[in-house]
């Protein structure tokens, strides 16, 4: 009896450090990010998945600003083969640990697109978010990388799903709109960031600069 009320005893403390681990990665990315812990950040990072889901959303907004995604099926996977070839240093660049602080550090990779939205507020500017977007007080303008970042700020961020998932939205320092969407998975001891889900506007800016290490005009 005594044994099977210390093996329940474990299993509820492992459910309960599993339910909280999201949240602790969470913020030990955030942390890696304010601290420009490259290393840390690395190991954080499936960095083959990672690529492969930026480059869809990428290579997506090109061939539809280009007229070449009417193309035939066969014709539009020949023609993304070759923009990914072509855009590889693009790729790698993005794929970098330094610019990867810079994404989540506020949600726009300066380093490769130095141009901010022009609708995007200021830095410190404070700006409304819509009503279904309106975040908990103290996150709408707050970025990960930003030293203000709460445990409750993080509380809000995360989106469980199931036992082997969860999602990250940043709060989006460069308004609502802008909001970066991180994808974790679990294996085989931790978490690790997946994939991420760029906004549209950054989308088509990366597109744009792919388009022009190309050498294509839509």
């Amino acid at each position: 009896m005594r044994w099977t009320i210390r093996i329940g005893a474990a299993l509820i403390l492992l459910w309960v450090a599993y339910a909280v681990s999201p949240y602790v990665a969470s913020y030990r990315l955030a942390a890696a990010v304010q601290a420009r812990d490259v290393e840390a950040i690395k190991a954080r990072v499936n960095f083959r998945a990672v690529r492969l889901s930026l480059a869809k959303q990428i290579l997506a907004v090109y061939l539809t600003t280009t007229g070449d995604g009417g193309a035939s099926e066969a014709a539009a996977r020949q023609l993304a083969t070759a923009a990914v070839e072509i855009a590889e240093p693009l790729m790698a660049q993005l794929l970098s640990p330094e610019v990867l602080v810079d994404l989540l550090d506020d949600g726009w990779p300066q380093s490769i697109v130095a141009e901010k939205p022009a609708d995007a507020p200021a830095s410190g500017t404070a700006v409304a978010p819509a009503p279904e977007a309106r975040q908990p007080t103290g996150t709408a303008r707050v970025g990960l990388g930003s030293p203000q970042l709460t445990w409750r700020d993080v509380l809000t961020m995360v989106d469980t799903r199931g036992f082997r998932k969860f999602y990250l939205t940043l709060p989006g320092a460069l308004g609502p709109e802008m909001r970066v969407r991180l994808y974790f998975r679990f294996g085989p001891w931790f978490w690790r960031l997946y994939g991420v889900e760029l906004p549209d506007v950054l989308a088509r800016r990366l597109a744009d600069e792919l388009r022009k290490r190309i050498g294509r005009r839509p």
